[in-house]
């Protein structure tokens, strides 16, 4: 007699074969870790730590500020995708419903290729930044971008043999990772709030009354940050044919994903705004402003343990991002979306993974950081591309609205959805407007 478990999974496999698609991929992952891949990819301890010097550095607190906004809007767009994705619960995500949606495979085609471009960027950006951060935790030579590209490459040669040996693995990495997130997240706080503290709670909010530059570079630089760190969050949806149920878990993973990382985002914002050296100065250091912080508060000792659960999480990030990647490039592959599609999407009968795909993502991401070798450059390239996808897909929706409404899923917005899409499609339109602004105007800012 079957159990409830192999029950869902009938029913999965059943639901994907109306969508038009045969049950290749391993289907293990449950609710929990469905949340744990998007958590993972979102990685405050990623994308909130390479960025904060950026606009710190410029614009005294901002950050606080442009994080507040991002996951206002975030959580809207989360919903509105959501929806989405509980309608059509496909590898490939933002791809597949703007075809399903539009009943257009050309214009799927046109919003996966942006969709594409921005997570080979975010995947480029963690392992990249991973690769800077390990080279200052080892104390090697950071001016020498050999070196962190050396790094780079392992960091990236890891991630795909984790890849190629199959979703349990990367699922218990996911899973571990959030622990590590949560953990070290409460750890570095505690400590910066005891140790670090040397300003004012107001001064946390502060904003500099001289600013230096315009008011929107000063405003644009902090809203990168946030907006990039908490992107990504469509990570659950391309691994809805390895999930269970993901009618259901797929946007729910999404939605806690981006609630949960905007709270612990926000208590570390602050606790590095209140340990703060001096707001009115930039301090005179070879490391990025939030290790320094981290640094001059714990001293070096513990500084070394905090860095552990730091790179711990950026690479269980890194790892979850080139997992999404190949799923994108997999679904691609599957509707001969790629040139040589046939070799990409050809999973492996012994690990049940796309192997090749694991090959190209791995050799794209190394190819972006080596031919940049600027985080700036890449996380600003990943942030338009993934919005510019979202924008087309929300357009799609707000076309295709009737369509919701007739096959709406497990997680249905009902009269709120308009209103909702509506904003949101405002929302992403507006970020990728500033993305090409930074693209095309900030990217030479450094490290």
């Amino acid at each position: 007699m079957k159990n409830q478990f192999e029950s869902q999974i009938e029913k999965d496999i059943c639901d994907l074969n109306r969508l038009g698609y045969a049950q290749e991929l391993y289907r293990t992952i449950g609710g929990f870790s469905n949340f744990a891949i998007t958590f993972s990819v979102i990685s405050i301890l990623s994308g909130l730590l390479f960025l904060y010097g950026d606009g710190q550095q410029l614009a005294g607190n901002w950050n606080v500020w442009t994080w507040s906004v991002v996951c206002f809007f975030q959580i809207a767009l989360v919903l509105a995708l959501g929806e989405i994705a509980s309608i059509y619960p496909l590898a490939g995500g933002v791809y597949k419903w703007t075809e399903r949606l539009t009943d257009n495979r050309n214009m799927g085609y046109f919003c996966g290729y942006f969709s594409l471009i921005g997570w080979i960027a975010c995947t480029a950006g963690i392992e990249f930044g991973m690769g800077i951060f390990l080279t200052y935790y080892l104390e090697l030579d950071y001016k020498d971008p050999w070196i962190i590209l050396g790094i780079t490459g392992i960091i990236i040669v890891l991630h795909s043999l984790i890849n190629i040996y199959g979703i349990k693995i990367v699922t218990w990495f996911n899973d571990f990772s959030v622990n590590v997130h949560i953990i070290g997240v409460v750890i570095l706080v505690s400590l910066l709030l005891i140790f670090g503290q040397k300003n004012s709670v107001s001064n946390a909010f502060f904003i500099r009354d001289k600013l230096n530059g315009s008011m929107i570079s000063q405003f644009v630089q902090p809203l990168l940050m946030s907006a990039w760190t908490l992107t990504a969050f469509d990570a659950a949806a391309s691994v809805s044919e390895e999930s269970i149920n993901p009618s259901k878990v797929v946007p729910w993973g999404m939605f806690y994903a981006v609630v949960v990382s905007a709270f612990l985002g926000m208590i570390l914002l602050i606790s590095l705004n209140l340990a703060l050296p001096d707001l009115s100065q930039t301090p005179d250091t070879k490391l990025p402003l939030s290790l320094y912080v981290i640094q001059q508060t714990t001293g070096p000792t513990i500084y070394k343990f905090i860095m552990g659960f730091i790179l711990m999480a950026q690479f269980a990030a890194g790892l979850s991002s080139q997992t999404v990647l190949i799923r994108i490039l997999y679904s691609f592959s599957r509707d001969d979306g790629l040139p040589l599609s046939k070799l990409w999407r050809r999973v492996s009968s012994r690990y049940d993974t796309p192997v090749y795909s694991v090959f190209l993502a791995a050799t794209v991401t190394f190819l972006l950081s080596l031919l940049t070798r600027n985080l700036y450059f890449i996380t600003s390239l990943s942030t338009m591309g993934i919005y510019l996808s979202h924008v087309i897909t929300l357009g799609a929706a707000i076309w295709g609205h009737q369509k919701i409404k007739e096959n709406y899923g497990s997680f249905y917005l009902g009269k709120w959805g308009t209103s909702i899409r509506l904003m949101s499609f405002l929302w992403a339109l507006f970020i990728v407007g500033f993305s090409i602004l930074l693209f095309f105007g900030r990217t030479k800012i450094p490290v």
